[in-house]
């Protein structure tokens, strides 16, 4: 519970993506033709071998450009920029999960390239090769990172639309800055989000671990207790306000109003974050931001619902998109590219581990349940 002890739980993960993307990647002989992003190779196998979605693969590492750029603590943040168009005036800005990394983050935007969006994606501190800070905050000083990196953008491009995605850590950070700076998001022109697997705040994520995976070694009654003992714990150290990362507080007690529409996915089943504060999230949200949408699955782990669901999830990001944005002509393009047709819908839309999906769209509240049967 003591001094760094977020800091300590991102290395050991960072250390797990590490391995899998070297194990993945073993084997590799270099040759003239590599790519000027050896990073983009490494992705593109995981994408290919582990993910089995070679659609999700980034054909030219050409388009990318590096980017800096310091944050209002002066800490310096690296990135890289995706130019699908030089003229596209529509931008994504991708936020990587705890642990991960910003090629992780550019890839699960990877949608929204046939979308016609260029793409910026960067490391959090302590992430990647962005500068290595004392601590990891869980969203607080990352929403520093989040800020300056929507400054960059603003300065650097001339754009209309920017969506914003991000999983776990990175969808938190999303939501968290949403509603303690609200002006700024429409400042800078934010017109969507994706918040795939988040936490609603620090508490019910401590909670949700100790019932995932300490339950033998913590009491149940007691769990608030040691919640208690960590965040004072991390308040001393680190001399900042950890029980503000709450957003069902600006929500349900300050009467917040949603920035922007949000797409929430989650996986009932997940042992990380806790399901249920997408769908409370949600519902605080539903009242004032009816084009928010919500997508629980029956079966998808951490940080794997484009590969267990590729299909679904990708077609409902798209059809979000399209909400909001309206080009017909640029949603009917990547449909077609990732091979979603209406017979897919009418007949193979449910990925095979699926046994039932919550869906809900409208302020009515839309459900979609389906139970498999031996044939489809």
């Amino acid at each position: 519970m003591g001094n760094k002890l977020f800091s300590r739980v991102n290395r050991i993960a960072s250390r797990v993506y590490a391995d899998l993307e070297n194990i993945l990647f073993s084997g590799f002989k270099k040759r003239s033709n590599v790519y000027l992003y050896p990073e983009i190779k490494k992705m593109n196998k995981i994408m290919r071998k582990f993910y089995k979605r070679p659609q999700l693969q980034i054909d030219a590492s050409s388009n990318l450009l590096p980017v800096k750029f310091e944050t209002n603590d002066g800490v310096i943040l690296t990135g890289v920029q995706y130019i699908t168009d030089p003229n596209s005036k529509k931008w994504i800005i991708a936020n990587h999960w705890f642990g991960g990394h910003k090629y992780w983050g550019l890839y699960w935007a990877r949608p929204f390239i046939e979308l016609g969006y260029n793409i910026l994606a960067y490391d959090f501190r302590n992430h990647g090769d962005s500068q290595k800070e004392q601590y990891t905050t869980m969203g607080i000083l990352e929403r520093e990172d989040l800020l300056a990196a929507m400054k960059w953008l603003y300065d650097n491009h001339e754009y209309d639309v920017l969506g914003l995605t991000g999983a776990s850590m990175g969808a938190f950070t999303i939501n968290y800055t949403s509603v303690k700076d609200p002006e700024l998001m429409k400042k800078y022109k934010v017109k969507f989000a994706i918040s795939e697997i988040p936490y609603g705040s620090i508490r019910t994520l401590l909670a949700h671990t100790r019932s995932s995976w300490l339950s033998k070694f913590i009491r149940k009654k007691s769990t608030k207790k040691v919640i208690d003992k960590i965040l004072a714990s991390q308040i001393k150290d680190t001399k900042l306000d950890w029980e503000d990362l709450n957003v069902f507080h600006y929500y349900e007690n300050k009467d917040v109003m949603p920035a922007f529409p949000i797409f929430y996915s989650h996986g009932k089943n997940d042992l990380i974050t806790p399901p249920y504060d997408s769908l409370r999230m949600y519902m605080d949200r539903k009242p004032n931001s009816p084009d928010d949408e919500i997508l629980i699955y029956d079966y998808s782990q951490h940080c794997f619902s484009l590969m267990t669901h590729f299909h679904q999830t990708t077609y409902h990001w798209l059809k979000f998109e399209h909400k909001i944005v309206k080009d017909d002509d640029a949603t009917a393009k990547a449909m077609k590219y990732f091979g979603i047709d209406q017979d897919m819908l009418d007949n193979n839309f449910y990925e095979t581990k699926e046994l039932s999906t919550y869906w809900s769209e409208k302020p009515e509240t839309r459900v979609l349940i389906k139970n498999r049967g031996k044939n489809e």
